[in-house]
């Protein structure tokens, strides 16, 4: 044995192997001793990539090892692999060279039932449910124009890195609070509550992203433990939970109001994009300008009917004289009839004649004519009234939306003296550096003390 490990009788004298050498050897005897083995064990850090290969970790209590399940076996596995689950793995040993590392080459798998892990969150998600932290009802919209966000997450991790970059971009003047915590290893679930607890404490947030970037079921454990998830669901403003990739789960998940596939994400569904804000408030507008523009062509073109109906009243009056004429030419002969009859009979005639005489007859029509003037006027002053009052409420959505309306409710903008850039973080200044400070209704200097 010592012999094939070390080589021949000449290298043993010159006592000293390359590393390829000896990972050579050490790879000759394991594949020699290990070419078919079956091992059983709870799978951990699953990954399939878009290559076909499948890779991951099979460990029980005392040890683990990389597997290996190359593109085309997939025939040959039986049932659907998930971190947590009980599987038994067909294979060879072989030792990949590049890296040192001993792995198993799988050519079959086979799932054999839920891990530890696993069942455990099983029950634990069972129970949560049954007190009702899951349920529908409990959640809530987003606040569609937040002042200010909570972020929970690792200090150190990408996952708050991509947070922040993607809500300034979004909206440069949104308010970010942010309460470290570890998020993976022992103590963390603690540690998340406790963040958790003093953005509540705080009330500043009119959101809370919890988040962390991928991992394996163990990395994100502390996301499915109780005191987290309570501590989520009794948080006083909805919460989206980020934890991992769009793959990963975790009842963290389950009792947030939301579920972000990603931080990235997350980040996105909290801020609102400035340019599609002003991009909508831009196309009211415009639809409201060509609102009023039609309404305006829709009256004046109901007035002209209304004045061209109205505007020469001659033809119709030499009408009615025609025939007020004819209808007095017969009352005079009625009258001539009746005078010979009786003084009673020419006192009705006349006032007949008054009645059906052709000033009576004007004067009624130009009373019909003023009604109906005034009650176009009435219409027409009220159709016009609406557009402006819609007009009205969409500037007024405008100016609030304007950043500097902030301004006037006690903020300020610090910026560079030197190169005008706004300041976003304490790290970017230094004692003695000169500031420009915004206020509502103008500015002024500063010197940075500490």
């Amino acid at each position: 044995m010592d012999g094939e490990l070390f080589g021949s009788t000449q290298e043993a004298v010159r006592g000293v192997l390359t590393v390829s050498e000896l990972t050579a050897r050490i790879k000759t005897c394991l594949e020699g001793a290990f070419r078919s083995v079956r091992v059983e064990g709870e799978v951990s850090n699953y990954k399939l990539y878009p290559s076909g290969h499948r890779y991951f970790s099979l460990k029980d209590e005392g040890a683990q090892i990389r597997v290996v399940l190359f593109r085309g076996r997939e025939r040959f596995v039986f049932g659907e692999i998930r971190d947590g689950q009980t599987v038994i793995v067909a294979g060879s040993l072989g030792v990949y060279e590049k890296k040192g590392e001993y792995q198993i080459y799988a050519q079959s798998v086979e799932v054999r039932g839920l891990g530890s892990l696993l069942l455990e969150l099983e029950k634990r998600k069972a129970r949560l449910a049954a007190e009702g932290l899951f349920d529908p009802e409990r959640k809530r919209p987003l606040p569609p124009f937040p002042e200010r966000i909570g972020l929970v997450t690792s200090r150190q991790g990408a996952a708050l890195r991509d947070m922040l970059r993607v809500a300034r971009n979004r909206w440069p003047s949104i308010g970010i609070t942010l309460a470290p915590a570890q998020v993976q290893g022992e103590g963390a679930a603690e540690d998340i509550a406790q963040a958790l607890s003093a953005l509540y404490t705080l009330g500043t947030a009119d959101l809370i992203v919890i988040g962390r970037g991928g991992g394996s079921v163990e990395d994100l454990w502390a996301f499915n433990e109780e005191i987290v998830v309570r501590t989520i669901a009794a948080s006083p403003v909805p919460t989206i939970s980020a934890v991992g990739h769009e793959t990963d789960f975790t009842l963290s998940d389950l009792a947030a109001d939301h579920r972000a596939p990603t931080p990235t994400a997350a980040a996105q569904m909290a801020v609102p994009d400035r340019m599609e804000v002003t991009e909508r408030v831009a196309g009211l507008l415009l639809r409201a300008r060509r609102a009023e523009r039609h309404r305006r062509e829709t009256l004046r073109r109901e007035w002209r009917i209304a004045a061209g109906a109205l505007s020469d009243p001659r033809p119709l009056l030499q009408a009615r004289r025609y025939a007020a004429a004819k209808a007095t030419d017969a009352l005079l002969e009625n009258v001539q009839r009746r005078m010979r009859e009786g003084r009673d009979g020419v006192s009705a005639l006349s006032s007949e004649l008054r009645l059906h005489s052709p000033s009576a007859w004007v004067s009624r029509k130009r009373g019909e004519v003023a009604l109906l003037t005034e009650r176009a006027i009435r219409r027409i002053d009220a159709i016009r009234a609406m557009p402006r009052g819609r007009l009205g409420l969409l500037r007024g959505k405008l100016v609030a939306l304007n950043p500097r309306a902030v301004l006037t409710r006690g903020y300020a903008i610090a910026a560079h003296r030197d190169s005008g850039a706004a300041v976003r973080s304490v790290s970017e200044v230094f004692p003695g550096e000169g500031l420009d400070i915004q206020v509502s209704d103008g500015a002024f200097g500063a010197v940075v003390e500490e």
